[in-house]
């Protein structure tokens, strides 16, 4: 076998990157088309084919990781465009946070088919209970997570907490995402939504109910990316 050197080495590592889709570059066109986890309720229009104008500013705030640390919501953010999405873990309604966990799931197992969003693109998933989801309860639910066999090819998923509910309240509020704490206090009443954040920060769209579709917030997602590569 013949030795290469140094530098033939690092252009044979660099070639075996490109082949195996993790050495960056742009997704493929198209590529919000492998979410499709059936028919959509109703037509998704091409990517690319329309605008979305900013809503609002992201809020910033202090949030905690699963290891307890505290780090601020716009650091997080961190110039990547993040789908960012608010839950209880001990939710029951199936329209609710089991719904909204079950298409991060599908979105984030399709990203190890187009590993070029890696960086580009984020999952972020912030309790609204921190009194029982702990930073250890995160820990927790996102074992499975941190030890996928194909996470490397995935794109990031942060899963976070707050210290108490004063502190997730500003949070909530500047994203308009709202709690109802009145009731039941084992029952959080909220309205399920999910935010799509630009790489600058801002909200660029809101997914409530009827809206929570792989297809639809990947193709939102695709739209975004030939915006930014586009200015």
């Amino acid at each position: 076998m013949p030795t290469l050197v140094p530098g033939a080495a690092l252009a044979v590592a660099a070639a075996a990157l490109g082949l195996f889709g993790l050495g960056g570059g742009d997704p493929p066109p198209g590529f919000a088309a492998r979410f499709a986890t059936g028919p959509p309720a109703y037509p998704i229009p091409p990517a690319g084919s329309y605008v979305l104008p900013p809503v609002r500013p992201a809020p910033d705030g202090e949030l905690l990781d699963e290891a307890g640390r505290a780090h601020r919501l716009k650091d997080l953010l961190g110039g990547q465009m993040t789908l960012v999405s608010f839950v209880y873990l001990l939710c029951g309604d199936v329209n609710g946070c089991p719904l909204a966990l079950s298409t991060l799931f599908d979105i984030w197992h399709g990203t190890g088919e187009v590993p070029q969003l890696k960086g580009k693109v984020q999952l972020m998933t912030i309790s609204f209970d921190p009194a029982r989801d702990t930073p250890e309860a995160l820990a927790s639910f996102a074992y499975p997570i941190r030890h996928d066999e194909a996470q490397a090819r995935k794109i990031d998923w942060q899963i976070l907490t707050a210290r108490d509910a004063g502190t997730i309240a500003p949070i909530l509020s500047g994203f308009g995402q709202v709690v109802d704490r009145s009731g039941d206090p084992d029952r959080l009443n909220h309205l399920l939504r999910m935010f799509l954040v630009d790489a600058e920060g801002r909200v660029r769209n809101i997914y409530g109910l009827g809206m929570i579709d792989p297809q639809l917030i990947m193709t939102d997602v695709e739209t975004l990316l030939a915006e930014g590569r586009a200015q």
